[in-house]
């Protein structure tokens, strides 16, 4: 097991590095289930998990991600119950997948399944979807990368723990405080497994309106946040930096599948 961890720490490190995360695009949905269907749908995401390994070897897609949502975040008023995270290497990529009509998908998921799941299951799974059986309210957010930390200890295994923002900027200057002072903070005191800031460039109708960015990150658990004996520069960083945004929530998520290139 340990050799296996080590393997996917350095697959993950090299595919990261090697990927102009500046063209990255990403798909939030954040997934409210109907009662009841908690057990049934970590299956059907797991069917998805096989079409979404071929889009990968297809070069359709960079990563895909399902995080289950922690009900005491929030001060015990999560907005969601999952989200469930597509990165695209480009918009181009992007637009692909999105230009994809329904008789598409229905061969692509039937190819991506073929001598691998039953011809009943895979029907099965189709009507779940057409049907949209398990989402009680979906949202989602396009975004833009604007910047990435990532280390080796942030290699995704099942369990990890991240955290999500919706950031509201309120000063022109906010991006920059992020990538010129936070992102550098956090990677000098190793605060962060991982972290990024993305630009939300649209939503679905039914999002929610005044968030202007998302942070996604990995807290590094070895790394107090002890913020005592900063210098005077720092202090006065720290306080207009914060005063840059509006935190309008956060979400604690655990990673409960996954699909990597």
């Amino acid at each position: 097991m340990k050799n296996i961890i080590i393997t996917l720490v350095f697959l993950f490190s090299v595919s990261i590095h090697s990927q102009d995360m500046s063209n990255v695009h990403r798909v939030f949905e954040e997934i409210t289930l109907n009662n009841g269907l908690v057990e049934e749908y970590a299956g059907f995401e797991s069917f998805w998990g096989t079409v979404k390994e071929k889009q990968i070897k297809d070069g359709n897609l960079l990563g895909w991600f399902v995080w289950k949502v922690d009900p005491k975040s929030n001060d015990n008023q999560p907005w969601t119950d999952y989200i469930v995270l597509n990165v695209f290497a480009n918009k181009s990529q992007m637009d692909k997948m999105n230009s994809k009509d329904a008789e598409w998908w229905n061969k692509y998921i039937k190819s991506a399944h073929k001598g691998k799941t039953k011809r009943s299951v895979i029907k099965k799974y189709l009507k779940e979807t057409t049907d949209n059986k398990y989402r009680k309210k979906s949202v989602t957010y396009t975004v833009k990368g604007l910047g990435v930390i990532l280390t080796e200890q942030a290699a995704p295994q099942e369990g990890t723990k991240a955290v999500y923002r919706g950031i509201e900027q309120l000063n022109y200057d906010y991006v920059d405080f992020e990538l010129n002072y936070f992102k550098p903070w956090h990677e000098a005191t190793s605060s962060r497994l991982y972290w990024e800031v993305n630009e939300i460039l649209s939503r679905s109708d039914n999002a929610y309106k005044p968030v202007t960015h998302t942070i996604f990150e990995i807290v590094n658990p070895d790394v107090s946040s002890n913020n005592e004996n900063l210098s005077f520069t720092d202090q006065m960083m720290i306080k207009y930096g914060v005063a840059s945004r509006k935190e309008h929530g956060r979400l604690d998520l655990e990673l409960m599948n996954w699909r990597w290139n």
